[in-house]
């Protein structure tokens, strides 16, 4: 359903009906805008309560690690599992006790799921 406003018949009518239309239409890109940057904040939250669960900043995820060893995450787990920091077992990686003896930890997030921690200086 929908109403003609004609720019003929009714030119302040119009005027006004298209002036209210464009007041609608910045206030929902003002309001998507200011949700796109609550959602960024609450990333960059959850990050930093990620790193603050680590403990220690000097920690890295495994991915992040890999990163900076400019691995990708697969070899890294790869590389890990064969110098016996982790075990496999049935296609999931599990921390092992030379793992824990490097400095190696298992967490869990309630968003991201299992993921490990390394030392920074970690080597494989």
């Amino acid at each position: 359903m929908g109403v003609l406003l004609s720019h003929t018949d009714d030119g302040e009518l119009y005027r006004e009906a298209y002036e209210e239309a464009q007041r609608i239409i910045r206030v929902s890109d003002e309001i998507r805008m200011s949700l796109e940057r609550v959602s960024g904040e609450a990333k960059e939250a959850e990050r930093n309560t990620l790193a603050d669960s680590a403990g220690d900043v000097s920690k890295l995820t495994t991915s992040k690690l890999a990163k900076k060893l400019r691995l990708g995450t697969k070899e890294l787990l790869e590389k890990l599992t064969a110098i016996g920091f982790l075990q496999l077992k049935e296609d999931k990686h599990y921390l092992s006790e030379n793992g824990k003896a490097a400095d190696g930890e298992f967490r869990m997030s309630k968003k991201f799921g299992p993921y490990f921690l390394w030392a920074e200086s970690t080597q494989v």
